[in-house]
This record gives structure tokens, sequence and C-alpha cells, in this order.
């Protein structure tokens, strides 16, 4: 068993991800919760998301909006809002809006 160095300390609030970790709260403006299969709205927004980082994480989301962890993470608060709103009216199989979408970043 690999024993810890005596002088290493333990500590809180500290991230150990092996890259840099981005933090953004979406929020889509109404719930998701009817747009998770194949071809809905969250692939979309998934697939939109993973042109530019690793999704590590994806919060809770409670009626269109959640957070999630992004690893080198190449998008702005700016850009992915922008991009996230062009995906239109009519996403996936149930014609989902995303033109009121919002994006902000958050930290831990």
């Amino acid at each position: 068993m690999v024993t810890r160095n005596s002088t290493n300390t333990i500590e809180f609030n500290t991230q150990e991800w092996g890259a840099p970790v981005s933090y953004f709260t979406i929020d889509t403006g109404a719930s998701l919760a009817t747009e998770t299969n194949p071809g809905e709205a969250v692939e979309a927004i998934v697939e939109l998301i993973a042109r530019k980082g690793t999704i590590l994480a994806m919060g809770t989301e409670l009626n269109g909006a959640f957070r999630v962890a992004i690893e080198n993470n190449a998008w702005t608060q700016a850009t992915l809002e922008a991009e996230l709103q062009a995906l239109g009216a009519t996403v996936g199989t149930n014609n989902y809006n995303c033109t009121g979408a919002t994006v902000a970043d958050f930290t831990l």
C-alpha cells in the first residue's frame, strides 16, 4: 500500500484534476426533463459543449438550469452562450427552444 508523505497536507477547497477545469451555469429557460433521449435537446447541448472540452460532470437540472464542469475548456461564457442560442428554436425531435439560453461562470 502506498503511504502519504507525512509533510503533505490534506486540504479542503482544492481541486485535484489532471487538467484545468472550468465551470458554467447554463439556463436554457425551460425544463429539459423530457429532452434526454437520443436526438433530443440535451444531446445537442452536450455535443456542442464537447466540441471545445471534455464534460466531467453535469449537475441536477431544474427548469432548464444546470451546472457543468468542463476539462480543457476552450469556451468563454460569451462564446458558449452565443453558440447555445444559435442552436435555435427547433432543437432536437421535440423542437426545444434554445434562443434564450444564458451562461454564467462559477467557481467551486
